[in-house]
């Protein structure tokens, strides 16, 4: 997918989006704290001129905000010392009121966007066909999810303080306006013209912001393959080679953050410099040059020095977005990609039990690379069949395409004689047992491991023993002093690799399935835990229909039917002693392994 760029006001629409008529809300918040800090430092005036002795020149100074004090004399309230500070106090007690709603109202929807934005990303993530995840680097989704969330999180907080500070700049903008608009288009002109410094700072903040976003996802990637390949990088002593390769991501990592703290040092140290320099500049053009006198500025120059505080403000706050907005960029995309690799929407059939599957002429190609070619088979309820065949052969894809994560090109996959597509397909898999060559293992206790975090309810731990009695491991839990509570560790590293592998059945057998999928459960295994795990299949054998997908041909021995596939194809098919004597290949491979013996 081409990278597609985001603006920074794109990112705003996705917020409005997410919290609509919220933002409104909050805009106005912000302005009434504004209005009310205004007219109180708007009451500075009435106060300096009661001690001077001069009303005149408090009428001249506050402009149209003379309204104001007009409006209390109206309702009885003369401007005497004490009046002025009584209401004074009061203005300033409400904005610190309506302040604190705003700062937790802002948290709030932070709060709330921030869980959306998490939800969306596991739901779309969730609902990614197979096919579509193999093609995702697995990098790039983990930084996506954990750093670049995390700064779409700093950019949102920035945005609404970048809210907030527009808010209160339009406000004492207004209110300096009614005081003296002269003044007022003077400064506002000054502040136009010092956003034109910010604005090269910001264009060259967000490409180092998008630079670092892909840093970010190198930095991932790399560190999962060493992770995932720790062991041969570290026979090889490769280790030390790709050492280097990460280390040099880490450096371009951190000169890029370094060039961006500057781009943020200097915005922030330029803030108050600027926003003097311009009053400055225009107090002397509008006393030296228009001939204005200072006390008809005074109230206006309160009111733009709180403005333009705001608008430098602003402009810090909108460069560092810009630093962070990259993230939105890099979860928008994401997403995207999630919902273009989504699965089909599911019909409503649910499907309450498998009885029978058949596929019928089934296809399926990987671009120009044929996986399985014209392919059929019957399963029926309860019984088992095997897909041997040499690596390539198509057997996981074909038992992909039996559990619902590939749809064939050509052809059909009947379940209970209706085609998968009519059904509910999560209520297809929740009728399936999927256990690999690698068993999955949580890190997390045995008893989790195997009912999937089930509430431990009487109920739950009878059926939890039951499913370790049918995999044989009760002699082993009986050694462990906290039984069912003990933990397993990361990937299950604290037992054997055949009791991984029997916790795996376990688990799929208390989900109560109707369909058991075992992918080289036991190819991995030494021969005598092969042997206790064969033994567990064996038992299973008449339970549940199974399909099993094997190399070492001593866990077949007594399934119903063998198909054995080669490049895609089905060659041959029928139980163990039938092949043996039809198929040549199959009668070679059972010599090979000496299972004839």
């Amino acid at each position: 997918m081409a990278e597609k760029k985001h603006s920074t006001f794109d990112f705003f629409r996705y917020i409005k989006k997410k919290i609509s008529i919220h933002l409104y809300l909050y805009v106005f918040v912000n302005a009434l704290v504004g209005l009310l800090d205004g007219l109180g430092i708007a009451l500075f005036i009435p106060l300096l001129t009661i001690i001077a002795g001069d009303s005149t020149e408090s009428h001249e100074s506050l402009g149209k905000l003379r309204y104001f004090t007009d409006f209390l004399q109206d309702i009885g309230i003369s401007l005497s010392l004490v009046n002025v500070l009584i209401v004074m106090v009061i203005l300033f007690a409400l904005k610190g009121g309506f302040s604190y709603i705003r700062t937790l109202y802002n948290i709030k929807l932070r709060l709330y966007i921030i869980k959306r934005i998490r939800f969306d990303l596991i739901e779309c993530l969730s609902n990614v066909s197979y096919n579509g995840f193999t093609q995702y680097n697995s990098g790039k989704i983990q930084n996506t999810l954990t750093v670049e969330v995390n700064r779409m999180t700093k950019a949102m907080t920035l945005l609404f303080e970048s809210i907030q500070s527009v808010s209160m700049l339009l406000t004492y903008v207004l209110l300096a306006f009614f005081s003296n608009w002269q003044f007022a288009i003077l400064v506002a002109i000054g502040g136009f013209i010092s956003n034109f410094i910010y604005k090269y700072i910001n264009k060259i903040t967000k490409e180092a912001a998008r630079n670092l976003s892909q840093t970010g996802t190198d930095f991932n990637t790399h560190l999962i393959q060493i992770l995932q390949n720790f062991k041969y990088l570290k026979a090889t002593n490769y280790v030390e080679k790709y050492d280097k390769k990460i280390k040099d991501t880490i450096l371009k990592s951190q000169d890029l953050e370094f060039k961006m703290s500057i781009y943020n040092a200097i915005t922030e140290a330029a803030r108050e410099p600027i926003t003097i320099l311009i009053i400055a500049l225009v107090i002397i053009l509008q006393v030296n040059i228009l001939g204005s006198a200072f006390s008809s500025i005074l109230v206006s120059l309160l009111f733009f020095y709180r403005a333009l505080t705001y608008l430098t403000s602003l402009q810090s706050q909108w460069n560092m977005l810009l630093n962070n907005v990259a993230g939105y960029e890099s979860v928008s995309e994401i997403l995207e990609e999630f919902s273009d690799d989504s699965e089909p929407t599911q019909k409503n059939i649910p499907i309450t039990k498998i009885k029978h599957i058949e596929a019928t002429d089934i296809s399926l190609s990987y671009g120009d690379n044929a996986v399985l070619n014209h392919v059929s088979l019957h399963i029926k309820e309860k019984e088992s069949v095997a897909l041997v065949g040499e690596s390539g052969a198509g057997k996981t894809t074909l038992a992909n395409v039996i559990c619902g994560l590939a749809k064939p090109d050509e052809g059909s996959l009947l379940i209970n004689n209706e085609v998968l597509e009519d059904y509910r397909l999560d209520s297809y898999r929740n009728k399936i047992g999927y256990i690999s060559q690698d068993p999955v293992i949580f890190n997390d206790t045995i008893f989790n491991n195997i009912t999937f975090w089930d509430e431990k309810t009487p109920k739950n731990l009878e059926r939890f023993w039951q499913c370790i009695n049918l995999v044989a491991l009760d002699n082993f839990m009986e050694n462990l002093s906290k039984k069912e509570d003990a933990t397993l560790g990361s990937n299950g590293i604290l037992v054997s690799g055949g009791q991984k592998q029997r916790i795996s059945i376990a688990r799929e057998l208390y989900k109560d399935v109707d369909l058991l999928i075992m992918d080289e459960a036991t190819s991995a295994l030494d021969s005598e835990t092969e042997k206790h795990i064969k033994e567990s299949i064996d038992s299973l054998q008449g339970k549940y229909m199974m399909v099993i997908i094997a190399h070492r041909l001593s866990t077949i021995k007594n399934v119903d039917m063998i198909y054995l596939m080669e490049n895609g194809n089905v060659i041959a098919q029928g139980n163990y002693d039938e092949l043996y004597t039809a198929s040549d290949r199959f009668k070679k491979m059972v010599d090979i392994q000496n299972l004839d013996s």
